[in-house]
C-alpha cells in the first residue's frame, strides 16, 4: 500500500533540531491547554501540536477559551471527534455561543498531518480510507501492521486513547508497553512504532527530539 493512500500529503517544516511539545485529548479544559503551553515554554520546544478532542461536545461554552490558545501561539492542530461534534452541534444555531471564526477553524482541521517519517493524528491514520471514523477507530495490532508496513522506518503520533503508551514491531511481532510520566525513550531500533500521548486532562503530554530520535513522557501537574 502507497503511503500517500494513508495521509492527506501535508507535510509540516520543522526545524530539525528543534523540539516539538505534543499534547492531546484536552477536553474542553482550557486551563490545561494554557499549563501544557507554559511547560513546553520552559521546555523551549520550537513546534507545538495539538492531536484532537481539543474541545468536549458536552461544553461547548469552554470552546473559544480552549481555540484562542492554540491559534495565539500557531499550534499545529489536528481534528479529533469532540472537536468535529462541535461543528456539527452548533456550527448552525449556536455563533452568539461560539463565534464564527472559531467554528471554521474546527471546521477545517485536518485528520492527519505529517513530517517526513512522522504522522500525527486522533486515532488511525487512514483518512483517505476511513474518512472522519478515522478518529475513532481503535489502533488494534491489524491496524499498527497496516502502518507499519506502509511506513518501514515511520513514527505515528496519536491520542484519542488517553494513556501513554508504545508501539513497535520487532521481527513479525507487535511490542507494546506503557510510558511513565518523566520517563525519556530512545526510538533507535524501534522504528517503525506508533506512540500515543497521554490526555492532558490528566496533566499529561510528550516532548518529542526527532535529532536525537527520542521522545519524553511528562506529567506537568
Amino acid at each position: 500500500m502507497e503511503t500517500k493512500q494513508l495521509t492527506s500529503g501535508l507535510e509540516e517544516k520543522f526545524a530539525p533540531d528543534g523540539l516539538v511539545g505534543i499534547m492531546a485529548d484536552s477536553h474542553g479544559r482550557p486551563d490545561k491547554i494554557v499549563a501544557a503551553l507554559d511547560f513546553f515554554s520552559d521546555k523551549r520546544c520550537r513546534h507545538l501540536i495539538h492531536l484532537g478532542d481539543i474541545c468536549d461536545s458536552t461544553h461547548p461554552e469552554t470552546v473559544v477559551a480552549c481555540v484562542r490558545p492554540l491559534q495565539k501561539f500557531a499550534v499545529i492542530a489536528i481534528k479529533g471527534n469532540n472537536d468535529h461534534q462541535i461543528v456539527v452541534s452548533h456550527g448552525r444555531h449556536d455563533q452568539m455561543l461560539i463565534p464564527q471564526d472559531i467554528l471554521d477553524f474546527l471546521e477545517k482541521l485536518p485528520l492527519v498531518r505529517q513530517f517526513q517519517h512522522a504522522v500525527f493524528t486522533h486515532s488511525l491514520p487512514f483518512a483517505r480510507e476511513l474518512g472522519l471514523s478515522s478518529m475513532i477507530g481503535a489502533l488494534g495490532k491489524m491496524q499498527m501492521s497496516r502502518f507499519f508496513n506502509a511506513y518501514p522506518q515511520g513514527l505515528l503520533f496519536r491520542g484519542h486513547s488517553h494513556t501513554p503508551e508504545v508501539f513497535w514491531k520487532k521481527g513479525d511481532q507487535i511490542i507494546s508497553r506503557k510510558l511513565a510520566a518523566g520517563e525519556r525513550l530512545n526510538l533507535t531500533g524501534r522504528l517503525p512504532c506508533a506512540v500515543t500521548c497521554g490526555a492532558l486532562t490528566r496533566g499529561l503530554c510528550l516532548i518529542w527530539m526527532p535529532a536525537e530520535n527520542a521522545i519524553e513522557c511528562h506529567c506537568f501537574e
